[in-house]
């Protein structure tokens, strides 16, 4: 269990959150703009799209030239809650919830199966003439920087010798069920990557492009002064995006963003549209596997290490 300790970073948390939470308000009476920003998010050629329906919004553009050399097929997984889910009531916490023990069994198939996560560091570094991905290489990322991914994936991360970004919402560290100023420290000292995720998890496309560029300005700096290290990986709140914030996103010193778009093919031309798959409380390990590119486990696989942790299950999904 990681300690919760209080941090000299909090005041300048509760500074930046309270500048942010002042243009939330302004940006309530703030009129809209009277013409729509093009799209920016586009369709890699041969592509098509698999898009959940709890995604809210894709949108679509004309396809840009890329050339082979700076595209790679990987698969960028998103989690959001390891729990099991509180409210069997609650169908969009059930779906973004995945249980420790199906986080685990992914895991372990994943190690069983040959799949090596990587970073978006590592990713970009590769499509530029960098040291090469290892085989079946994927990128496992977490949204929001809920408590239990210091609490429940960590663990199972650095047992498998795997490494994961969460993306954290740097105005909730520290709130009941999110990570605490010290366990966003401890997971870093672990190896696993911290990326922003705005302020407030506000939906940038749908606010002034000043309170935009607030929110995403203000919450690298937060996590940059806490980590005492760059923050290059940014996550759209919802995968909502346009050409400003993307703009906007770049202009802050990002070297990529993740979106929730559904595909594999990430390309340098698109380093802020980056696509993800989500896993969710929907998944198998045989539907895991397949979004991960990796074989399928035989019919009727039970991990063994699952029994061990977890003696109650019988046959797993």
């Amino acid at each position: 269990m990681l300690r919760r300790v209080r941090s000299p970073f909090s005041k300048s948390l509760a500074v930046l959150t309270i500048v942010a939470g002042m243009c939330v308000a302004i940006a309530e009476t703030a009129p809209q703009a009277g013409q729509t920003v093009p799209s920016v998010v586009t369709s890699p050629p041969n592509q098509t799209l698999r898009v959940h329906p709890m995604v809210r919004r894709v949108r679509t553009a004309a396809t840009p030239v890329r050339t082979a050399a700076t595209c790679v097929s990987v698969p960028v997984l998103v989690y959001h809650y390891i729990r099991v889910n509180p409210d069997p009531l609650d169908r969009l916490g059930w779906g973004l919830s995945v249980t420790p023990a199906d986080f685990q069994q992914q895991m372990d198939w994943m190690r069983i199966a040959g799949g090596h996560p990587v970073t978006l560091a590592q990713l970009f570094a590769a499509m530029q003439g960098g040291p090469p991905l290892p085989p079946h290489p994927v990128v496992l990322t977490f949204d929001d920087g809920y408590a239990d991914f210091a609490t429940a994936a960590v663990p199972v991360l650095l047992r498998e010798g795997f490494v994961a970004t969460d993306f954290v919402v740097s105005g909730f560290i520290g709130r009941p069920g999110y990570m605490t100023a010290a366990q966003v420290l401890q997971v870093a000292s672990l190896g696993m990557v911290i990326g922003a995720h705005t302020v407030h998890h506000i939906d940038l496309d749908a606010v002034p492009p000043q309170l935009a560029a607030i929110e995403i300005d203000a919450s690298k700096a937060t996590l940059q002064q806490l980590l005492h290290r760059q923050v290059l990986d940014f996550a759209y709140p919802y995968g909502d995006v346009d050409a400003v914030v993307a703009d906007t996103v770049a202009a802050a010193g990002f070297r990529d963003a993740v979106t929730m778009n559904a595909g594999t093919l990430q390309c340098t031309a698109s380093r802020y549209l980056l696509y993800r798959i989500r896993v969710g409380g929907w998944d198998t390990v045989w539907s895991f596997s397949h979004n991960a590119g990796l074989a399928s486990p035989p019919a009727g696989w039970i991990d063994p290490s699952l029994l061990e942790a977890f003696p109650a299950a019988r046959r797993i999904r």
